[in-house]
């Protein structure tokens, strides 16, 4: 379909849904096809779904998000946290002795924060996410 047909079927402008296309483009999901029309002389793109190599790009973006997650939850477990209480900002061990335990912002005296929920919630994440990436792989290498 070409851009200007999309935004119609979408009612959406057409600049709009070029702009998406080109991002979704960006990261592999879409590929097009340039034609130039006859009497203007204007450049027509056909878009279409990437099918051939979606599973590819969708497991390359599940490890990308699978080591986001890796690498926050070391950052969780090897730092010590402070809160405000009134604005909510969190701030390191490092921030909150620079600043002698009172927020940076307001002044309000800093409280320890137990981050063990954030860190449970980001080992569960991962685990799912692993979960899926080995079953994804075994299935793929059993269609081979």
């Amino acid at each position: 379909m070409t851009d200007d047909e999309i935004a119609s079927k979408l009612n959406m402008k057409v600049n709009d849904v070029r702009k998406r296309l080109y991002s979704l483009s960006e990261q592999g999901f879409v590929v097009s096809r340039r034609t130039r029309e006859k009497e203007k002389g204007w450049y027509i793109y056909f878009w279409k779904p990437n099918l051939d190599h979606i599973n590819e790009i969708l497991m390359e973006r599940k490890r990308q998000i699978l080591n986001k997650l890796q690498s926050r939850l070391e950052y969780e477990s090897s730092n010590t946290f402070y809160i405000c209480s009134r604005d909510m900002n969190r701030y390191s061990f490092e921030e909150a002795f620079e600043n002698e335990f009172k927020c940076p912002r307001c002044g309000t005296p800093l409280e320890y924060y137990d981050s063990d929920k954030v860190k449970q919630f980001l080992s569960e994440k991962i685990k799912a996410i692993e979960k899926e990436i080995n079953e994804e792989t075994k299935n793929g290498t059993q269609d081979s």
